[in-house]
């Protein structure tokens, strides 16, 4: 019995090394979202640079793609990893100050703690499994918002805007679901270049970006990507 104290102990420690691995993790990825865009930059500079390049070639006018960063469109997803990063470390530390320093209390509340863990963790993939519509329906409708609220089309210079013709592009999808997800899109000019008859798909979903004055593809939804942007 009496070796089995020790054995718990260097387990515990051992666990623990592993939530610091982890939230080491965790801490590089939230830096990374929050203030790492040069790194970000070679990863979607080539599809910004190739989208206003083709809109412009087939006369959509000047597009300006110089404000999109993508720390700024992923940046809470940073902050989110960074407060992991922290609660795992409040872990390590009761763990191995309960275990090396043989402290009563902080071990209970270690062992409270991981176990409100584990029982969180249960309880998501229960949901995760038996009713996932919930979950995507939590992660969609603030998705579908911004759309809503924010998108403005091709050349929109918001990072909403940005962010959508971006991931348009460069994961050849349209929408959170489809392109109807624009329709009715409050700051969207439906009718920009081309007359009376009003775009029903953004110019950017479009397979192959068209001329300004036969986008055929986003007037009757036809060539356009229908890959789901969720899905990606």
């Amino acid at each position: 019995m009496s070796c089995l104290v020790p054995l718990g102990r260097i387990i515990i420690v051992l666990i623990n090394i592993l939530f610091l691995i982890l939230g080491l993790v965790f801490l590089a990825i939230g830096l990374i979202c929050l203030v790492g865009e040069s790194l970000l930059e070679s990863y979607y500079k080539t599809t910004l640079a190739t989208l206003q390049s083709e809109l412009e070639k087939n006369y959509f006018g000047t597009v300006d793609v110089s404000s999109f960063k993508l720390s700024d469109l992923i940046g809470e997803i940073g902050y989110f990893f960074i407060g992991l990063c922290l609660f795992l470390l409040i872990i390590t530390i009761l763990g191995c100050c309960g275990a090396c320093c043989k402290v009563k209390y902080t071990l209970i509340t270690y062992a409270v703690i991981v176990i409100v863990v584990l029982v969180g963790e249960l309880i998501f993939v229960g949901i995760l499994y038996g009713s996932p519509d919930t979950i995507k329906d939590e992660i969609k409708n603030p998705l579908k918002t911004s759309i809503q609220s924010d998108y403005m089309g091709f050349n929109g210079t918001n990072i909403v805007s940005l962010g959508w013709n971006f991931a348009h592009r460069q994961f050849e999808c349209c929408g959170v679901d489809n392109y109807s997800d624009f329709t009715g899109a409050v700051q969207w000019s439906t009718n920009y270049y081309v007359g009376t008859k009003a775009l029903e798909a953004p110019i950017t979903c479009c397979i192959t970006i068209p001329q300004a004055s036969t986008p055929t593809c986003a007037l009757s939804p036809q060539d356009i990507y229908t890959k789901v942007s969720y899905d990606v």
